[in-house]
């Protein structure tokens, strides 16, 4: 799964899902979205994010992501997806 999701995500600003099926699972903000979500698949996911990270990790099925032009409209994108 990791390396389809790596190489759809596009190296701008934007906000991921992690899914299980349609369930969001977590929702998350990015300057560069491939880096953010590289990121989770780091070896020391543990210890810099804790159990609960490494459980959503292996619960998901999917990530998604809505590319934005810039950081602030990132911002507000994540504000109004965990609102909805």
């Amino acid at each position: 799964m990791k390396s389809q999701i790596l190489k759809k995500l596009p190296n701008s600003p934007g906000i991921y899902f992690f899914r299980k099926g349609r369930k969001i699972l977590y929702i998350g903000k990015a300057t560069s979205l491939k880096d953010r979500v590289k990121s989770y698949w780091s070896r020391d996911i543990v210890n810099t994010r804790g159990p609960l990270i490494v459980k959503m990790l292996e619960e998901a099925s999917n990530v998604s992501f809505i590319k934005s032009d810039s950081v602030l409209e990132a911002l507000i994108l994540e504000a109004h997806q965990i609102k909805k």
